[in-house]
Formats: C-alpha cells, sequence, structure tokens
C-alpha cells in the first residue's frame, strides 16, 4: 500500500513541477524546492527497500541517490537547467523502482513449525519448583552440593522450548529428572550421615556421664549391683548403631538414675563431704602450715561453684587431683 501511495505520489508532484507553467515558474523562483521533493521522495523509497529486495531495485537506488547528489551540485552552483534534469532523471528512477515494489510480492512470515511433541513447559516448570526446594534442603544442613549441572540442563531445556524443538527439549527434561533422583539421594544421605553423627554426640555425652557415675560410685562404695546395673548400660549405648537406638538407651539410662537415685551433683557432694574430713584431720593434726591447708580449703570451694554450676566435669577433675595429693601425704 506504502508502495502504490508513493507511485502516485511521484507522478503527482512531477506533473505539478513541470507539467504546468506555474509549476515550472514556481520551480524556477524556488530552485531549492526541487531537492526538498527529491529528498522526500529518496526517504520514502529507502524504507521500503530491505535485504529481501531485488539486486534491480537496490542498483536503481543507488543511480537515484546518485541523480540527488548531481541536482544538489547544480543547485549550488545555480545551474537550474542541470538541476531539472536531475531531478526528472531521479523522479523517474524512483517512479520505476515504485512501480517494482508495488509489483513485488510481500514476504510472507514463515510458518511455524508444528511439533509432534507437545509442548512441555509446563512439566520444565514443576522440575524447576522441585529443584528449587532441593536447594533449599541443601542450605539447610549447609551441604556444599553443586547445583550447576542442573542449571546448565534447565537453561538448554528453555532454549531448545523457545525455539520449539520439543522432541529435545523433552528428552533434556528427562535428563533431569535423573539428575534430580542423584541429587534426591545424595541428599539423604548426607542428612542421614548428619542425624548419625549427632545421634553419637548426644550417645557419647552420656558415655562420658556414664562413666562419672561409674567411678563416683565405686569410690563413694556404690552396690555392687547398682555399678553392674551402670556398666551393663554403658556397654549398650556405646553399642548403638542409629539414632533410634542411641534415644533408646538414653532414655533407659534416665530411668535408672530416677529409680536408684542416681545423680553426679549427689556422688561428688558425697566425695566432697570426704573430702573436707580429710582436710579437717590434717589441719587438728597441725603438721601442715595454715597457708596449705587454706589452699586445701580454698579448691574444695572451688570444687562446690563447678558443682552449683552443674560443671560436672570440671569438679571431678579438680577433685580428683586433691584427693591424690591428699593421698600421698596421708602416705
Amino acid at each position: 500500500m506504502k508502495s502504490i501511495t508513493l507511485f502516485i505520489f511521484l507522478i503527482l508532484t512531477t506533473s505539478l513541477v513541470f507539467g504546468s507553467a506555474q509549476g515550472l515558474a514556481y520551480a524556477q523562483d524556488n530552485p531549492h524546492i526541487l531537492k526538498k521533493i527529491a529528498d522526500g521522495a529518496q526517504n520514502q523509497i529507502q524504507s521500503q527497500i530491505s535485504n529481501n529486495s531485488s539486486e534491480e531495485i537496490k542498483t536503481l537506488f543507488q543511480e537515484g541517490q546518485s541523480e540527488v547528489l548531481a541536482l544538489e551540485n547544480a543547485l549550488a552552483n545555480d545551474d537550474l537547467t542541470s538541476a531539472r534534469e536531475h531531478f526528472l532523471s531521479s523522479m523517474k528512477i524512483f517512479t520505476k523502482i515504485s512501480h517494482l515494489l508495488t509489483a513485488q510480492p510481500t514476504p510472507q512470515p514463515e510458518p511455524k513449525p508444528t511439533p509432534s511433541v507437545p509442548n512441555p513447559s509446563n512439566d520444565l516448570h514443576r522440575m524447576q519448583s522441585y529443584v528449587t526446594n532441593l536447594k533449599a534442603i541443601a542450605k539447610n544442613q549447609n551441604s556444599t552440593m553443586d547445583f550447576s549441572v542442573l542449571d546448565n540442563l534447565f537453561s538448554n531445556a528453555m532454549n531448545q522450548i523457545n525455539n520449539y524443538q520439543y522432541e529435545e527439549a523433552t528428552q533434556t527434561i528427562k535428563e533431569i529428572k535423573e539428575k534430580i533422583i542423584e541429587y534426591n539421594a545424595k541428599l539423604r544421605q548426607q542428612a542421614s550421615q548428619q542425624e548419625s553423627n549427632r545421634a553419637q554426640d548426644f550417645a557419647q555425652t552420656y558415655l562420658d556421664r556414664l562413666d562419672r557415675l561409674i567411678e563416683h560410685g565405686q569410690k563413694t562404695g556404690m552396690s555392687e549391683d547398682i555399678i553392674q546395673i551402670l556398666t551393663s548400660s554403658r556397654q549398650s549405648l556405646a553399642m548403638a548403631n542409629t539414632p533410634s537406638e542411641v534415644v533408646n538407651e538414653v532414655r533407659k539410662i534416665l530411668l535408672l538414675q530416677q529409680q536408684y537415685e542416681i545423680s553426679e551433683k549427689n556422688l561428688l557432694e558425697l566425695r566432697i563431704m570426704d573430702l573436707e574430713e580429710s582436710a579437717l584431720e590434717l589441719s587438728n593434726s597441725q603438721q601442715f602450715n595454715e597457708e596449705f591447708i587454706q589452699g586445701i580449703n580454698k579448691n574444695i570451694l572451688t570444687i562446690k561453684d563447678h558443682l552449683d554450676k552443674r560443671e560436672f566435669e570440671k569438679a571431678t577433675v579438680l577433685l580428683n587431683a586433691l584427693v591424690s595429693i591428699l593421698e600421698k601425704i596421708q602416705i
């Protein structure tokens, strides 16, 4: 439609300028109007030409440009006769191009291919949502798992869908699903290992506590039957392999402590009482100076402070060291 309109415009313009005495007189009085008309026609023609235009059209347009340039030079030299000739030549060329453009069929866009495989976009979006959840789980587990392989597969699948390569995209999505199964298995394995490690740490806490209870019981004259039960419980806890087994054994130990009213605090209190009696005997014997006795009493107060803060391990270490010193002195 634009080419037809331009074709009519060129004919009318040329006729008006040179087809009447009035138009010719106006062109002589205002010669630069020729340049404006030629430039307008040139611009209109240029907007109609594309890479798909024929070589004939492209060659003619170059000739028309040359004529417009010659027209400009003639006007610059006040050579109106030459200007008119170049103007007519350019308009003749542009008219011919316009005619060719009108006859040239309008290129039709290539029809979009109709794929035999349905668009798998929805399936891809579901996979992306699932992987987003996997990444969140990995982050919560402080996992260093690398998801770059999956990210690249998602990018490939999206490009294939955008290019209507649905069959290839479906195959890529299949690879994504297989990778997701692998990543899921690795995350489960890591989670299981972390749970097992936490259970072992939990078990070790109670193993240490049982060791101290057994040690205190032996030093304070606890019944052999109770010590044997504690020893057996320790062996069972040490052999626990799964988190559920660890929890089960710890429950038994807690019930055992409640049943026999056993606690590290009670046992330590008994040992501290024995230590205080030994310190008092040393003080009454007058074999040691006051500074030494004060040092022992100061350590006993430190042990009690650890006991009040439930720092049983610190209290036990200091108590054992102090008892060892007193035993050597009494020997």
